[in-house]
């Protein structure tokens, strides 16, 4: 029984950590649209600097980086 307790445990903890990420990322995100609407290169570039330290803290897990880089190649298009 305590094996059912735990790996029930590892995957709340393991959803909980998933949807803070979604919730960083889609926060990221926003800010990165409204910066490049209002052509801030600063916060762009910084928000990109953030993702990439994100990425690396949470490798196997979708890019926020790729995700941003797939914003501008949208909007180049």
């Amino acid at each position: 029984m305590p094996s059912n307790v735990t790996s029930l445990t590892a995957r709340r903890s393991s959803t909980i950590v998933e949807d803070a990420l979604a919730s960083i990322h889609a926060g990221a995100i926003a800010d990165y649209l409204a910066a490049s609407m209002n052509r801030d290169w600063d916060t762009m570039r910084i928000i990109r600097k953030r993702a990439a330290a994100l990425d690396l803290a949470h490798p196997g897990g979708p890019s926020l980086v790729d995700q941003l880089a797939g914003l501008r190649t949208q909007a180049a298009a």
